[in-house]
């Protein structure tokens, strides 16, 4: 996958996501591309820029919450809760959560799971995808 391939899988696991959406992969791999197209595939129209300094950035859409975190700079279980964590997480709320490995920990193993990777080609990406299987089924057959 490329650049666009790994929006347009960001944008079409919108339409089946709901939760906690836990991204991981290393640095540079597209995980905040991917929050672009999910938060596209939303309906969001804000440009999505890495929360890597904020921690956390809210978007909304009507009803709809669209929370963009990055956990690289969590370095204690005090930090999720002074972000207001508990919130983040509420129900209703749509949550990707960049380095998500790094607080997999305190997060619910249930919901998605997006592991980017880099390719033996360059330029080109590895997307896993993990989850309840009737939409992991789903996202596969529109894939195509």
């Amino acid at each position: 996958m490329n650049e666009e391939d790994t929006f347009r899988a960001g944008m079409l696991l919108a339409r089946f996501a709901r939760g906690i959406i836990r991204l991981e992969g290393d640095l540079g791999v597209g995980k905040t591309v991917f929050a672009r197209g999910m938060a596209s595939g939303l309906g969001i129209d804000e440009y999505i820029t890495s929360p890597t300094f904020n921690i956390v950035n809210v978007y909304k859409k009507d009803n709809l919450v669209f929370n963009h975190m990055d956990a690289y700079r969590i370095t204690d279980p005090d930090m999720l809760y002074d972000i207001g964590f508990d919130e983040i997480a509420e129900d209703g709320y749509i949550t990707v959560i960049e380095w998500a490995d790094m607080i997999s920990d305190k997060l619910d193993q249930d919901g998605f799971r997006v592991s980017i990777g880099h390719s033996t080609e360059v330029n080109k990406r590895i997307i896993k995808l993990e989850g309840p299987k009737h939409a992991v089924k789903a996202f596969a057959l529109e894939w195509k």
